[in-house]
Parts: structure tokens; C-alpha cells; sequence
């Protein structure tokens, strides 16, 4: 063999090696890249998950606390309602209050004493709060 042919094939053989290194390391270059981006699609899709999940507790957390301040805004009508309800009852037309006795039937006699409204009215407050729920169907 002549020293051209033998550096032909040397350099042939060169090409042929590089040729495929390159091949190899595009291919490997392509890996990388895939599996790049399923990495980033798993993430990806991770944290869209979990802020869809933040999401909808915040979403419910909002919803229960409206729900519960529209409850406590109807408690407080109801009370605002029966204070005035039972303030009313207690006046007479003129707008003097009433003085309300009660009598105690004693074995020794009976003995009549002056009825605090506030107390009365304290009293006569739950039965009346199951009244207006009942009324009211709530």
C-alpha cells in the first residue's frame, strides 16, 4: 500500500470516528434535552396543581368566612329585633315605662315586689329567639 492510500484511510477512518462521535453526541445532546423538558412539564405541572389546590382552599376559606360573618350579621339583627321588640313591650303608650310587680303567695300572706325589666327581659329573651326561628322557619 502507498503511503497516500494508507493516509486516505487514516483520515477516512478520522472522518468516519468523528462523523460518529458527533452522531453520538447530538443523540446524546437530544437525551439531555428531552428529558429536560419532561422535567420541566413534571414540575410544571406540579406547581400548577398546587397552586389549583391553594387556589381552592383559599376559595373556601373566603366562602366560609363570608358565610360566617353573614351569620353573625343576622345574629346581630335578631338581637338588635328582639331588644327593641321586648323595649317596646315594656312601654306604655305615652312612652313611660312600666313598673311591673309580681306577687309572692307566702303561707304567712302575700307579698307583691317590683320586677326588674332587665332581668325580665333576659328571661323572656330565648323564648322568644325560638319563637321568631320557628315563625320564620329558620
Amino acid at each position: 500500500m502507498s503511503l497516500e492510500k494508507i493516509l486516505d484511510k487514516i483520515l477516512e477512518e478520522a472522518r468516519n470516528e468523528a462523523e460518529r462521535i458527533l452522531l453520538e453526541s447530538r443523540q446524546k445532546a437530544e437525551e439531555i434535552t428531552q428529558n429536560a423538558r419532561k422535567q420541566g412539564e413534571i414540575q410544571a405541572n406540579a406547581l400548577l396543581e398546587q397552586a389549583e389546590r391553594l387556589g381552592n382552599l383559599e376559595a373556601s376559606r373566603l366562602v366560609t368566612q363570608a358565610r360566617l360573618e353573614k351569620r353573625i350579621k343576622i345574629l346581630s339583627c335578631k338581637k338588635d329585633l328582639i331588644d327593641e321588640v321586648l323595649e317596646k313591650a315594656f312601654q306604655k303608650q305615652k312612652g313611660d315605662k312600666i313598673e311591673l310587680k309580681r306577687k309572692i303567695i307566702r303561707k304567712d300572706g302575700e307579698v307583691e315586689e317590683f320586677v326588674d325589666q332587665e332581668k325580665l327581659k333576659q328571661e323572656l329573651r330565648p323564648k322568644l329567639e325560638k319563637d321568631i326561628a320557628e315563625v320564620l322557619k329558620i
